[in-house]
Formats: C-alpha cells, structure tokens, sequence
C-alpha cells in the first residue's frame, strides 16, 4: 500500500477531488481540522476511522452488555465471571483507546511532516495499492491548484 497526501487551499477543488476518488473506493481521509495551525474542540479531531473504531467498541460493548444480562437473570454464570467480564472490557477499553490515539498521533505527525503550519489547509490522507497510483495522478492532474506528495 501507498500513502499519499492532496493538499491545498481551493475547497471546491479538494472536495471535487474526494468524492471522485471515494467514487473510485480508494481509502481517503480527510484530516484537514488535525492540520490546522489553530487548537480546535475534540470533535473536529474524530476522523473517519476514528469513529468506526469507536463505533465498534460501541456495539461489542452493546453485545457484551445484553448478552451478560440474560446470563445473569439466567443463573447461567456466577459473580466471578461478572468480575472477569468486567477485567476484560477495561482492558478491551484501553486497547481501543489506544488504537484512536495512535491513529490520531500518526495524522498528526504526517500533518506537521506535509503542511509546515500553513493556516487552514485542506489536506487529504490516501492509502491506494501501487497499481492503482495512476488513477490518482489523473485526479490530481485535472485540479492544478491541488499538491500531491507520496508520504511513509
């Protein structure tokens, strides 16, 4: 897999560009509110892939907690079990939290790397197979305004 990095200041241009290459399924990411030299509130920091990965503890978590329910009004599994239950889902809960923030450092770090602190870029993180690389070179060809760099 290659990682590449559309960045510019022409919002139309980059939006045209997402969505074509969305149209094409390549893995895109916008991480333009993580770029920006300006602090922002937690929730411009949740990217795509952070809220599918929140989204997954969310219904584990769901599961876990339906499914110990009627084992307990059951009588199917005794307090120990419960203690255990509960061991697992923190630790389970650290793992995920640590994925969403090694997820959020990695787009952080490669922003710093790509844009420099220019203010308010639009900046758009790529993970394409090496065959497909061509079909983003034409992408970004059609839209001059818009600076592709291979990153990793």
């Amino acid at each position: 897999m290659n990682h590449y990095v559309i960045k510019g200041h022409d919002y139309d241009a980059f939006r045209d560009a997402q969505d074509e290459l969305d149209e094409l399924r390549v893995d895109t990411e916008d991480i333009s509110a993580i770029c920006d030299s300006n602090t922002h509130p937690l929730h411009d920091f949740l990217t795509n892939h952070v809220v599918k990965i929140i989204k997954s503890e969310c219904v584990f978590l769901a599961i876990l907690v339906v499914s110990a329910y009627f084992a307990i009004s059951l009588g199917a599994i005794p307090v120990t079990a419960i203690i255990i239950a509960t061991v697992v889902l923190a630790m389970f809960s650290i793992w995920v939290s640590g994925m969403v923030g090694s997820d959020l450092v990695r787009y952080y770090s490669l922003c710093k790397a790509t844009t420099f602190g220019e203010k308010h870029p639009l900046v758009l993180h790529i993970e394409i197979e090496e065959g497909k690389s061509d079909i983003l070179k034409k992408v970004v060809e059609k839209r001059p305004q818009l600076q592709m760099q291979k990153v990793y």
